[in-house]
C-alpha cells in the first residue's frame, strides 16, 4: 500500500513539473519583444480586414522579426497566388471529370478557366509591384494594386455566377470548385485588398517616413489633343492621325465588297503576326459586319478603326435564351491589354474586356 502511494506521489510530482514547464516556454514566449513586435505588427495589419484570424495565420508564414510591411503583404499576396493556381488546377480537373456531359457545363467550365487565369494574370501583376518596387513606389502605385486585387474578386464571382443551372448539375460543380480553392482564393484576396485599401494606417503604424498623401490613377488626364496622358508617344501620335483620317497604311484592310486583304474583322485579328514589334493596325472600311469579335491575349497592341458611327458597324445575335453563357454573348470581347479601338458596336451586350481599365 505505501509503495503504490509513493508511486502515485511520484506521478503526481511529474505532472506538476510537465505543466510548470509548459507556462515556463508560454511565458518566456509572450515576454520575448521581437516576437511581441512582430505580433503586433501583424494585429495592425489584420485588423481592418474581414478575416483577422485568417489574416493573421497567413502573415504568420513571415520567418523571423522584420519591421518592412512589405515582407508581410509579400505573404498575403503569395498566398493569393498559390489559392489561384490551385483554383486554376481545380477547374482543369473538373472539366476533364464533368466537361463532355452536357455542352452548358463545358461552356462554363471554359469561361472559369478564362476567368482564373486573368485573376493569375492580375496577381502576377501584383506580385511584381510587391517585388520589384520599394514600400514608398507601391504606396503610390496603390490604386492599380487595389484594382488588380478587385478584378480577381470579379472574375471569381463571375466564375460561379456563370454555374446556376440546377437541371444539368452546374450547382454540384459550382460547390466542388468553391470548396477545391475557389472560396479562399476569394477570402485571401480579400485579406490583402483590406490590407491595400486601409495601406497608408497601416504605414503609419510601421513608422515610416514617408509620403502618405492620397494617391491616384488620374485615368482621366489628358493632352492638349484630348487624348490620355498614360498613352505613349507613339500611341498618341498614331491615335491622332486616324482621328485626322491621315494615318499611315495599316496591317490590315478589312472590307465586305472584297476590296480590302479580308473580309471579315476575324480573319484580320487572327493573321495577327508572331513576335511583332509595335502596333498591329486593322482599318475596316464601311459595311455592316455580323459577326462576334474576341480578340486573344496572343494578339496583344491592336489598333481598329473604321469610317466612323453608322458607316462601320460590327453587330451579334449572341445570347443566353439560346443556349450561350452570358460571358460568351459579347459582340466584341478582348483577353488582352493595350487595345484601342475606335468602331461602332451594336447589340444588348455591346462589349467587354478581361483586362485592367489603365491599359485599353
Amino acid at each position: 500500500m505505501n509503495s503504490k502511494v509513493v508511486i502515485s506521489g511520484v506521478s503526481l510530482i511529474l505532472v506538476v513539473g510537465v505543466a510548470i514547464g509548459v507556462v515556463v516556454v508560454v511565458n518566456k514566449k509572450d515576454s520575448d519583444p521581437q516576437i511581441a513586435a512582430q505580433q503586433k505588427r501583424m494585429k495592425v495589419m489584420c485588423e481592418g480586414t474581414e478575416d483577422p484570424q485568417l489574416c493573421h495565420e497567413t502573415l504568420s508564414t513571415v520567418k523571423g522579426n522584420t519591421s518592412d510591411p512589405k515582407v508581410y503583404i509579400a505573404a498575403g499576396v503569395e498566398a493569393t497566388m498559390k489559392s489561384v493556381i490551385q483554383a486554376l488546377n481545380m477547374s482543369d480537373k473538373l472539366k476533364v471529370e464533368h466537361g463532355d456531359k452536357d455542352p452548358g457545363i463545358k461552356m462554363a467550365l471554359d469561361d472559369c478557366k478564362d476567368l482564373i487565369q486573368f485573376a493569375l494574370d492580375s496577381i502576377e501583376s501584383s506580385v511584381n509591384l510587391v517585388n520589384n518596387q520599394n514600400i514608398q513606389s507601391m504606396y503610390d502605385q496603390s490604386p492599380d494594386f487595389r484594382n488588380w486585387l478587385s478584378a480577381i474578386i470579379s472574375y471569381q464571382e463571375s466564375c460561379t455566377d456563370g454555374l446556376n443551372n440546377e437541371t444539368n448539375g452546374e450547382k454540384e460543380i459550382k460547390e466542388k470548385l468553391n470548396t477545391g480553392s475557389l472560396d479562399e482564393m476569394g477570402k485571401l484576396t480579400g485579406i490583402v485588398l483590406d490590407i491595400v485599401t486601409n495601406l497608408s494606417t497601416v504605414l503609419e503604424s510601421f513608422d515610416l517616413k514617408l509620403n502618405l498623401n492620397p494617391s491616384s490613377r488620374r485615368l482621366l488626364q489628358v493632352d492638349s489633343e484630348g487624348l490620355p496622358t498614360w498613352f505613349s508617344g507613339a500611341d498618341r501620335k498614331l491615335l491622332a492621325q486616324v482621328q485626322k483620317g491621315a494615318a499611315a497604311a495599316p496591317n490590315a484592310v478589312v472590307a465586305k465588297d472584297g476590296s480590302g486583304k479580308f473580309k471579315s474583322i476575324k480573319e484580320a485579328i487572327n493573321a495577327y503576326p508572331a513576335n511583332l514589334q509595335g502596333r498591329y493596325v486593322i482599318y475596316v472600311k464601311t459595311g455592316v459586319y455580323d459577326e462576334s469579335i474576341l480578340i486573344p491575349k496572343k494578339s496583344a497592341n491592336i489598333l481598329i478603326y473604321g469610317d466612323g458611327p453608322g458607316k462601320t458597324v460590327v453587330t451579334g445575335r449572341k445570347n443566353f435564351v439560346d443556349g450561350v453563357k452570358t460571358m460568351q454573348t459579347a459582340t466584341f470581347g478582348m483577353h488582352l491589354s493595350h487595345f484601342i479601338s475606335q468602331l461602332f458596336l451594336t447589340t444588348s451586350i455591346p462589349y467587354y474586356n478581361s483586362s485592367s481599365p489603365k491599359q485599353n
